[in-house]
């Protein structure tokens, strides 16, 4: 078995394909109904890349 080196944060950042939210909307929530500040038509309208730094309900996807 190899050796596996372990990566601090910043070297993580550094890979291909590592996940960054630089110029999403991280403070915003996506869901249904009033509590939420934008539908999830608009979440399903991000990048793919934002999709994964913001909250989204579960009510969002089909069941």
């Amino acid at each position: 078995m190899k050796n596996l080196k372990k990566l601090n944060r910043k070297e993580l950042s550094t890979l291909k394909g590592a996940l960054t939210c630089g110029g999403c909307p991280t403070h915003a929530t996506y869901g249904p109904g009033p509590e939420y500040m934008y539908s999830c038509e608009t979440y399903w309208n991000l990048p793919n890349n934002c999709k994964a730094c913001v909250l989204v309900s579960a009510d969002c996807f089909p069941q």
